[in-house]
């Protein structure tokens, strides 16, 4: 799925390579199980929606509606909205739902899939000039941050786009990052990686930074840069930074802020 052009390079370089030894096939097969299994409930179902111009304040109206839908059908799945304020896509919503395992989404289907579209339409459709939708995985193991936290005020974004093949190098330098990051007390854990699975150029990944407020975007007193050439070495950081660049064919910045307001949270 192509992400809008979104989000934040704050941390561009926030993850880092691990070993560059090769593995054999059976250590990878197994390195892939355990990824696959760590994962499994990971899935989100994400939607991108923009407004027709001057149609946003009844796109809204439109989309509360529809939560309340969501309440009087007693769907058991969270569903949060975000809304876009930098970048490309500025203007744009992002309503997401996350923490399934991918039969959850025949089992939503059959329950949810008919009336929620048909409901979906005649509350926001007039309003809507289009929109995408895809799935992602929340990658746990390359992420600092536990899955299905509460959503932060505000999210930090930066989409990779990668060259073809080049998933595993970029992979290895963000848990090498991570590594150096998760000994740093004072370093925030509230990191994460989304991984695009269907809907999109590909390979395309995500990371995600919860911002409290608009001043949590000003530089720490140490870069990640700093932290990495402690924990390795100078000349190792370099070749880990490096491999984050030269994977990367794309790169795209946004900021979002969250909606409770458009969102529907399971229970409430």
């Amino acid at each position: 799925m192509k992400f809008p052009r979104n989000i934040m390079l704050t941390a561009a370089l926030l993850y880092a390579a691990s070993c560059w030894a090769q593995t054999g096939p059976n250590t990878s097969a197994s390195s892939t199980q355990a990824m696959n299994a760590q994962n499994a409930n990971n899935v989100c179902r994400t939607y991108f929606a923009k407004p027709k111009p001057g149609s946003e304040q009844q796109y809204e109206a439109g989309r509360k509606k529809h939560m309340q839908f969501h309440r009087a059908q007693k769907d058991t799945w969270t569903w949060n909205t975000w809304y876009i304020e930098t970048g490309d896509n500025t203007g744009t919503y992002v309503i997401s739902s996350c923490g399934h395992a991918w039969k959850d989404f025949d089992e939503w289907e059959k329950r949810m899939g008919k009336t929620d579209t048909a409901d979906a339409i005649a509350s926001m459709a007039a309003y809507q000039q289009g929109g995408t939708n895809g799935f992602h995985v929340y990658r746990a193991d390359m992420s600092l941050a536990p899955p299905n936290q509460p959503p932060a005020p505000l999210t930090s974004v930066t989409v990779y786009v990668l060259h073809p093949g080049a998933a595993p190098e970029f992979t290895a330098a963000v848990k090498k990052i991570n590594d150096a990051l998760s000994k740093q007390a004072d370093w925030p854990k509230t990191s994460g990686w989304l991984q695009l699975v269907n809907g999109g150029e590909g390979p395309t990944f995500v990371l995600l930074n919860a911002r409290q407020n608009w001043g949590d975007f000003a530089p720490s007193p140490k870069s990640v840069n700093d932290v990495v050439s402690e924990a390795y070495g100078k000349e190792a950081s370099d070749q880990i930074f490096k491999a984050l660049r030269d994977s990367s064919a794309h790169i795209f910045t946004e900021a979002a802020t969250y909606r409770p307001d458009l969102s529907y949270v399971a229970g409430k």
